[in-house]
């Protein structure tokens, strides 16, 4: 818990250095939740540095928050996965687009075979918010099915590369977005006619 004390202290202070370079208000941070998460989605320059620190803070907090509430461990590679999404704040994840991921996460934990709670699984929740632009894009329920999906894929896509890939999280999310917007996309053009 020291460290993630020390990464409490660290997000808190983010959030009131946003403000107070945010002309002491939490003006536009509103806005960048409105955004989907996809290319191009550069918060500092959309809506100014001081707001895009706000949400990166604030994304800190989601991800030590979520840690916490499943019970985890703090440990170097879940801080990576923390800082991650602290910096990625700046460039497409929000609250609004990232929790679908988690809650995907969490409704895998119910239906499979692990626990929610297992280094594995506490890294493919939060490596997996690369998928939080299909949040973002095509709402919450599709970010929950991402979320769910990849919390499988992550677990055995490292037969495919034989553990030679150091970022298999997010080679995992990579194959889930190449395989879930297509069908995605088709549903919604079914919908529309």
């Amino acid at each position: 818990m020291t460290l993630g004390l020390y990464l409490i202290v660290l997000f808190v202070s983010m959030i009131i250095t946003g403000f107070y370079l945010n002309g002491k208000s939490f003006k536009n941070v509103t806005n960048i939740f409105s955004y989907s998460g996809r290319l191009v989605s550069d918060f500092v320059i959309l809506e100014g540095f001081g707001a895009t620190l706000i949400n990166m803070g604030l994304n800190g907090l989601i991800g030590i928050t979520y840690i916490i509430s499943v019970s985890g461990d703090f440990n170097g590679p879940t801080i990576g996965g923390i800082l991650t999404i602290v910096g990625f704040g700046a460039f497409g994840k929000h609250v609004k687009n990232m929790i679908p991921i988690f809650l995907g996460v969490f409704l895998g934990s119910l239906t499979k075979i692990w626990s929610i709670n297992d280094p594995s699984i506490l890294l493919a929740a939060l490596f997996g918010t690369a998928l939080a632009p299909i949040a973002g894009e095509f709402g919450w329920k599709y970010g929950v099915l991402a979320g769910f999906i990849n919390s499988s894929v992550v677990l055995n896509v490292g037969v495919l590369h034989g553990g030679l890939n150091l970022y298999n999280t997010g080679f995992a999310a990579g194959i889930v977005a190449a395989t879930l917007i297509p069908i995605i996309e088709a549903f919604r053009k079914d919908d529309t006619e």
